[in-house]
């Protein structure tokens, strides 16, 4: 038993897909690629429960090499699909890992859902966004499994990994 199931932890981690090419379904871009498999070895001796993302080829690229790392499936929902995500966020369970590879739109939508915090976003149509030029960005929320969600003892980390995406860094 992982010490996180004693205490009854849930563990989310929430991250925007990787820098893509153009066009309507695009693959990641070779610096995407490269984010990708940054990812991966970051995360490699995390225990994760399951790996989420969304029908397009840029969520799935991005979690594929972490997938490969730590020997779990992934499991496509469609973005579209908010009873399925809702389900998805609030059947995370004690001592459990869930990693969700979203979008710009959505990743602050999954980490406030459980009770995180995201900062500098902007608001697009009243809704918190990632900024466009920003893909180096991982929040993990953990809060008490005995409280429903958004959870009131969520506590978030906000990290960055891979190559900067701050214009002004590069």
């Amino acid at each position: 038993m992982s010490d996180a199931s004693k205490t009854g932890i849930c563990t989310l981690m929430v991250l925007r897909h990787a820098e893509k090419d153009a066009g309507r379904d695009p693959s990641l871009s070779t610096k995407g690629k490269e984010r990708a498999k940054t990812l991966a070895r970051l995360l490699c001796g995390v225990s994760i429960t399951r790996l989420l993302c969304t029908e397009y080829r840029r969520t799935r690229e991005t979690v594929e090499p972490l997938a490969a790392a730590v020997g779990c499936e992934i499991e496509t929902i469609s973005a579209e699909d908010s009873p399925a995500w809702r389900k998805a966020l609030s059947g995370v369970k004690a001592g459990q890992c869930v990693v969700i590879c979203g979008h710009q739109n959505t990743v602050p939508q999954f980490v406030e859902a459980t009770g995180g915090k995201v900062s500098g976003t902007q608001q697009i149509s009243g809704q918190a966004w990632i900024p466009g030029h920003v893909f180096d960005r991982l929040f993990i929320v953990s809060w008490a499994a005995s409280e429903p969600i958004p959870a009131s003892s969520a506590v978030s980390l906000e990290l960055r990994y891979g190559a900067s995406s701050d214009p002004q860094e590069s």
